[in-house]
């Protein structure tokens, strides 16, 4: 997703396979979405399957399974050596199952492609309903399993993070959607604040050159760790100190979601 109708301009997000989004408006082969999370940004019209209010949705609702791992392959056939992958599918990116088999899935495209994925990458999509409480000390070991990975500006996906992308990945795992940015997540209505001598595994910490400008947001471990995508140091999903003197003067605020056990 662009800032402007230009594949030259900034990122400002990304949209994955599968996800459902709202045209807005279109010019110069691109067109302005607008994604669940309520983000807009421009995508290049060709990537983009319209739908009727006649048509059939993608993907039927019984039909509906999620990528569970970092990556799924989609293979022509139901073997990982004839052949490259037709297609790479990201942690979360929905799928219709079109055949179900214990080993492999055949799945069916937005663009209409059938394939096959291997069953361990998929599962259903979960029927929706009202969020669970949140376990922060779960969102904590989750954040940790995205530890190495690249950082990539508007990036929100394994291929690459940046940190808002990871904290918002992270929620969506366990039931919760956050805001887009990081300046939009430390204004959220679903969160509230908590001093610094107080924060919980899986509480939200936030960063900026003052209190008005919020740049950079992380998930705590405890008291005096976090995991976030940072270009500090190195471009990498990492786990930093609060008392690094580079993040303690940086700091702002912490906040935890409402609905936490």
């Amino acid at each position: 997703m662009f800032e402007r109708p230009d594949a030259a301009s900034p990122v400002v997000s990304q949209a994955t396979l599968g996800a459902a989004v709202a045209v807005l408006e279109a010019a110069r082969g691109f067109d302005l979405v607008e994604t669940a999370d309520r983000y807009r940004g421009w995508i290049r019209s060709a990537a983009l399957r319209s739908f009727s209010p006649r048509s059939s949705p993608y993907p039927r609702h019984e039909r509906a399974w999620r990528v569970l791992n970092f990556m799924c392959q989609i293979y022509r056939e139901r073997d990982v050596t004839s052949a490259s992958p037709i297609a790479t599918a990201p942690l979360l990116a929905i799928v219709e199952v079109v055949e179900d088999r214990p080993e492999w899935k055949r799945v069916r495209l937005p663009d209409g492609r059938v394939g096959w994925a291997q069953g361990g990458d998929l599962e259903p999509v979960p029927p929706r309903h009202a969020p669970a409480l949140l376990d922060g000390a779960a969102v904590a070991a989750t954040s940790q399993r995205f530890l190495g990975l690249p950082y990539l500006w508007g990036g929100t996906t394994p291929f690459g993070l940046d940190c808002s992308g990871l904290t918002q990945l992270v929620y969506r795992l366990h039931g919760h959607l956050l805001p887009r940015d990081a300046d939009l997540q430390h204004a959220h209505a679903g969160l509230r604040s908590v001093d610094r001598d107080a924060l919980l595994a899986g509480d939200l910490v936030f960063f900026g050159p003052d209190g008005t400008s919020i740049t950079h947001v992380g998930i705590a471990l405890d008291r005096n760790r976090f995991v976030s995508a940072t270009t500090y140091r190195s471009p990498t999903v990492r786990v930093d100190r609060l008392a690094d003197p580079y993040w303690a003067g940086l700091y702002r605020a912490a906040r935890r979601s409402e609905g936490r056990a």
